[in-house]
């Protein structure tokens, strides 16, 4: 699905949040509404609101070209914004001022990119600054834009993988253009899609610093209420709902919180940033021993390689499901991973020099192409990241074909089989995050393992890793007293300060929520 629609204009927020969740969400959009009137002495001409999101199954491997099952969560960012038709200056204030400083800056001409943003200084800041430059660029703006009087509340746990830095500069994007509405107007340019805004918002936050796939923004501006969403990169981004079969008991996912804070602009240069090094240098050398053509660019993922490599050799589609296709090559491309590099010199990780060398690029051709942000490694492991992509593709495949065929049965299935087949396919990506990705950490292990012995069918973390939360798959009669096993067994050993209000913030079952929405009116 690419959809040409446009990001829905509602005025009522009832359709973005579950009953059990309504009535404190308009307590809080009330409280960000009568904020804007004490801070500005307006009310706001419109709120824009992105959600949070959690990922079910696929991690780090977006980069890498293949598909992802996220679903937005009912966290989410919300922006007030009054716009400034006779001053230029954009002011970004926060309900928590205290803690995060405002933002007050007057755009500069576009040919100098429009507002500074230094990703070395990890501030609040600049994640709006980058949807407010990525748009104005994207959509080419060369007049002098809107003032924006701003207010910015958010719900998304932060560091916690569920994606706080994507919302905010998914709401950024679509606050901006909101604002700058008429001028695209004016200049008679088509306002772009909800498709294309979420484009953008891939786009806008490498100018924090991370080098991401698009799932979080994609989810975040695309999602669908009741489902969770198929998103695939390569060749273009495309966005498939998958819906869960009915069961009895119904499935439930419950998020868990470790209060771990990963900070990906922080740890970027040896975490995030260099996954995608390691990726694309092991799909670049895997496309050498196979004798790929590569592109002019030099680019190449780890997606590309396998199509490259079926398409080379010819693969028998007849008499098998698009699934089972897409099972058995990827099945092939983990033994390809252990011929080229298993062996005892390269499976424990090598050194830059010899990465380059595998490449048959200089260290400087080599960074030249792949390193565009800053990276800090004394080993790359090739064997591990490859292999950790392609199984955990092949994992992604196997829970959407498993859901697809349960809600195309002619009858209920079993929910007990059911749950034991995708909590199966959780754990494992787990233990592939764990061993292969090194994306995991105490934390999310003994999480992890206590959700099972609660009553879990799989637990898994989600996000970047490092930190951050977990998602279990639970029956749904059984969340209240799962939630409470966890609140006693970790977060009664770990963080037992915590307020009964913060626990509930800490660990929560989410329902599918819609994405992105821009809210006009004042019945909230």
């Amino acid at each position: 699905m690419t959809s040409s629609t446009s990001i829905p204009v509602i005025d009522d927020i009832s359709v973005l949040y579950s009953a059990p969740k309504l009535a404190s969400a308009r307590e809080r959009w009330f409280e960000l509404h009568a904020k804007f009137q004490e801070l500005y002495g307006q009310v706001p001409d419109f709120i824009a609101r992105s959600p949070g999101r959690v990922n079910l199954i696929g991690e780090h491997i977006d980069y890498a070209g293949f598909g992802v099952l996220p679903m937005a969560i009912e966290d989410d960012c919300l922006i007030a914004v009054a716009i400034d038709h006779a001053n230029p200056t954009v002011q970004v204030a926060n309900m928590s001022h205290e803690k995060y400083p405002t933002l007050n800056f007057i755009p500069k001409p576009a040919e100098q990119g429009f507002v500074d943003i230094d990703p070395k200084a990890h501030i609040w800041s600049n994640y709006f600054a980058a949807g407010f430059r990525g748009f104005l660029e994207e959509m080419n703006v060369r007049d002098t834009p809107k003032g924006m009087k701003c207010l910015m509340n958010g719900t998304v746990p932060t560091g916690a993988g569920l994606s706080s830095s994507s919302a905010f500069v998914c709401c950024a994007v679509q606050a901006t253009c909101k604002a700058q509405e008429s001028i695209l107007v004016k200049n008679a340019q088509t306002l772009p899609s909800s498709y294309e805004m979420a484009v953008i918002s891939i786009r806008s936050e490498q100018y924090v610093g991370t080098m991401g796939g698009g799932m979080d923004q994609a989810c975040s501006i695309l999602s669908k209420p009741k489902s969770a969403l198929f998103i695939e990169f390569h060749p273009v981004l495309k966005v498939t709902p998958v819906f869960f079969p009915s069961t009895l008991p119904p499935i439930a996912f419950v998020i868990a919180n470790t209060l771990v804070t990963s900070d990906k602009a922080v740890t970027a240069p040896v975490r995030y940033n260099l996954r995608v090094v390691e990726t694309r240098g092991a799909a670049r050398i895997l496309a050498k021993t196979l004798n790929l053509e590569i592109p002019a660019s030099g680019k190449f993922h780890l997606k590309q390689v396998l199509d490259a490599h079926f398409e080379n050799i010819g693969f028998e589609y007849t008499g098998k499901t698009e699934a089972e296709a897409d099972i058995e090559k990827l099945t092939t491309m983990i033994d390809i991973v252990e011929q080229v590099f298993g062996t005892e010199e390269i499976k424990d990780g090598v050194s830059f020099a010899k990465v380059c060398e595998m490449s048959d690029l200089s260290e400087q051709e080599f960074t030249k192409l792949y390193i565009q942000q800053p990276i800090r490694a004394e080993k790359y492991h090739l064997y591990r990241r490859a292999k950790h992509v392609y199984g955990e593709e092949r994992r992604v495949v196997q829970f959407r074909d498993t859901c697809e065929k349960a809600a195309s049965a002619s009858k209920q299935v079993s929910a007990e089989s059911l749950f034991a087949q995708l909590g199966g396919l959780m754990n494992a990506s787990q233990d592939s995050c764990h061993n292969l990705f090194d994306c995991s950490c105490d934390e999310l292990e003994e999480l992890t393992k206590l959700a099972r012995q609660a009553g879990a069918y799989g637990s898994r973390l989600t996000g970047a890793g490092w930190g951050g939360a977990t998602v279990s798959l639970v029956a749904e009669d059984k969340v209240p007293e799962f939630i409470a096993h966890i609140k006693k067994e970790f977060y009664g050993k770990h963080h037992p300060q915590l307020t009964g209000k913060e626990l509930d913030h800490a660990v929560f079952a989410s329902a599918p929520s819609s994405g992105a929405a821009t809210f006009i009116g004042n019945n909230y």
